[in-house]
């Protein structure tokens, strides 16, 4: 029954995780709630606005401060409560750790499966020449991503490199910020 319970709070932790982490994509897009497609995203998100009363959003507001602090709360929800869970403790100083390097790490690999995704939808494009709208989301959520990294590859022509060196980039942050997490942890207790 606990394992039961531990794999519940576990998909509910990380459901309401990618429900905020979607909603900071949006609103870090541009894309606001007037789209069809989008609106169930902005009312399941609610909460976000409403953490958004607290705390401001900054960079013409395309990045909510708000989203970034109902994340960490959540993570640090999912670590506390999977530590009850298996009757462990947690100090409050290893908490605070895990849950910035955990938080981290769940963005970046956010990250890379929507750099994963705009490679796959533009394969699809490509392929079968239609355009669903779901595809210009996923395109649209992609690109402040890929933005940057388009900046220091070469220009090819039609063929991108800019979702490669993005991909490996974050799985190279990823291996830095877990090798550290790895080495720094047992130095809090």
């Amino acid at each position: 029954m606990n394992n039961m319970l531990f794999q519940v709070f576990d998909l509910v932790t990380t459901f309401a995780m990618m429900l905020v982490f979607i909603r900071f994509m949006l609103q870090f897009a541009g894309m606001d709630a007037s789209n069809p497609m989008i609106a169930p995203a902005y009312k399941a998100t609610h909460i976000v606005d409403i953490f958004g009363r607290i705390f401001p959003t900054v960079a013409q507001g395309r990045i909510s401060i708000a989203a970034i602090v109902l994340m960490f709360l959540i993570r640090l929800i999912d670590i506390s409560g999977k530590a009850a869970l298996t009757h462990k403790g947690i100090a409050p100083v290893p908490l605070f750790f895990t849950g910035t390097t955990s938080l981290l790490l769940d963005f970046l690999r956010m990250c890379r499966y929507l750099v994963i995704g705009s490679i796959i939808v533009s394969w699809i494009v490509v392929f079968t020449q239609s355009q669903h709208p779901i595809i210009g989301i996923i395109t649209n959520l992609a690109e402040p991503i890929l933005e940057p990294f388009r900046r220091i590859t070469p220009n090819l022509g039609m063929f991108d490199l800019s979702p490669m060196i993005a991909f490996f980039a974050f799985i190279l942050l990823e291996m830095l910020i877990s090798g550290l997490t790895a080495s720094l942890l047992p130095m809090l207790g």
